[in-house]
């Protein structure tokens, strides 16, 4: 109908069916049309007046309920692109919106920003992968950092009496040197200084690498993607860096690090309050007794810190994966076109099938006028049979079917002059347990050689 009446037709309907604003019922289509002709703008569909993309656009599924919508029993597969390529050309702006489903009937946003409540399903593995491949991964930065820490101080402990070594051999190699020439000692004293440097901050930093190798490592596994590192544009929008300010990850860090330091000064508060007596004492002590009791409260507020800041990194460890799930979570949409991406349209696929069959019933419908005989239940079913002496060693199934195909086959059996007989028991077990293009099997050996001897005899006498 769409095809006879041309674009004035199609057009006409779009105007009487959808008037602006008047949405249709539950489950179809929304369109909404305005005359833009002075400029040609045809966004959401044409796009510049391009046929081949509007009609790539129009035979969506989407479309394809616009277009039922449109004209009810026309089939959207059926519109050719000159029509809507012309539509596009007259200048419409069409917008289609779909709708939930026939049970909500709510409007489902398109739009890619939209970041709706609609993604309410758990992430496939798919999406997890392509994730995985473009380095987005759930790890949590503050455990890294309060592992580097305590991976600091236990290796700064265990080097201790190292980095003492080097420090008291740098401050005696200076003493000897007051009263000498100063430029003839500057090189020398320069060197042992930078030496000195070395060996303790190159230990501290080649761990602090491997440790947070290691770390990194357990939490998100063998990640290499250099997209990370490729900058992006849309990091240089103000409004989008406005909208990274009050996201709910920025919150989550101001709430981690207004914890952080409430704990710290709580810490000091209460370590230095349960010490005040020792402390009150120490003018009146010798000096091992003041580095002892500097030594207490320093070990006493870093013990209880780094456990303070392991259970903030077990809780963002948790979060971390909590909001890394809800990011890529999908709608249904999304869900339904990764299923088509992996296996294929539907449509196609049925298609492809629907062709496959077609093309199986002719060859097997041509088969049919060179059997011996089809045996048939005598309505239902229809199977023929084929075999010629000194050709094929036993009778072969060259055609079977059921309903309105075995219609078709008894209808080409008797345009062909093939006999054919009523054998209930005969015709459903050859088709349920004998292959097309197949021998039959020993079972039916009598039975079927009682029906070619049949056959035989009838294409003898003359008779169908």
């Amino acid at each position: 109908m769409v095809q006879r009446r041309g674009v004035a037709g199609l057009l006409a309907q779009i105007v009487e069916r959808n008037l602006p604003g008047k949405p249709v019922e539950a489950g179809k289509a929304q369109v909404r049309i305005g005359t833009d002709a002075a400029h040609g703008a045809t966004d959401d569909l044409c796009g510049a007046g391009d046929g081949r993309r509007c009609r790539y656009a129009w035979r969506r599924p989407e479309c394809n309920e616009t277009v039922f919508a449109l004209s009810p029993g026309v089939d959207p597969r059926s519109l050719p692109w000159q029509v809507c390529g012309s539509a596009c050309r007259h200048g419409l702006r069409v917008r289609i919106r779909m709708l939930a489903c026939a049970a909500t009937g709510q409007e489902q946003a398109m739009a890619d920003k939209d970041q709706g409540a609609d993604k309410t399903e758990q992430p496939t593995p798919k999406k997890l992968r392509d994730a995985r491949r473009e380095g987005n991964v759930a790890k949590s930065k503050e455990l890294t950092s309060t592992v580097l820490v305590m991976g600091w101080l236990c290796a700064a402990w265990m080097l201790l009496d190292f980095i003492g070594g080097r420090v008291v051999l740098l401050f005696d190699q200076s003493l000897q040197a007051v009263g000498q020439p100063f430029a003839d000692n500057l090189p020398r004293m320069a060197m042992l200084a930078v030496d000195t440097l070395l060996w303790i901050l190159l230990p501290l930093f080649g761990m602090a690498f491997a440790l947070g190798l290691l770390i990194e490592f357990l939490q998100a596994g063998p990640v290499a993607s250099m997209k990370k590192l490729v900058p992006k544009m849309d990091k240089m929008n103000p409004v989008e860096g406005i909208k990274k300010m009050f996201s709910m990850d920025n919150l989550v860090e101001l709430v981690k690090s207004v914890l952080k330091s409430a704990a710290l000064l709580g810490i000091g508060y209460l370590v230095l309050t349960r010490m005040l007596p020792e402390l009150l004492r120490l003018p009146y002590s010798p000096p091992q007794a003041i580095g002892a009791a500097i030594w207490h409260a320093i070990k006493w507020i870093l013990i209880w810190t780094i456990a303070v800041f392991f259970f903030v990194s077990a809780l963002d460890v948790w979060y971390q994966k909590f909001s890394y799930i809800k990011k890529l979570r999908m709608s249904r949409r999304d869900i339904k076109q990764e299923v088509k991406e992996n296996e294929g349209d539907p449509y196609v696929k049925q298609r492809r099938r629907q062709l496959h069959q077609e093309w199986a019933q002719q060859n097997m419908l041509g088969a049919v006028r060179s059997a011996n005989v089809v045996v048939t239940n005598p309505t239902h079913i229809a199977v023929a049979l084929q075999y010629e002496h000194g050709v094929t060693d036993l009778p072969v199934v060259v055609a079977k079917g059921e309903g309105a195909f075995a219609e078709e086959i008894k209808r080409a059996a008797e345009e062909a002059g093939v006999p054919i007989l009523q054998n209930v028991p005969l015709a459903r077990g050859l088709h349920e347990k004998a292959e097309l293009d197949d021998y039959i099997g020993n079972e039916f050996f009598e039975a079927v050689a009682e029906v070619l001897h049949w056959a035989e005899t009838v294409r003898r006498d003359g008779h169908g």
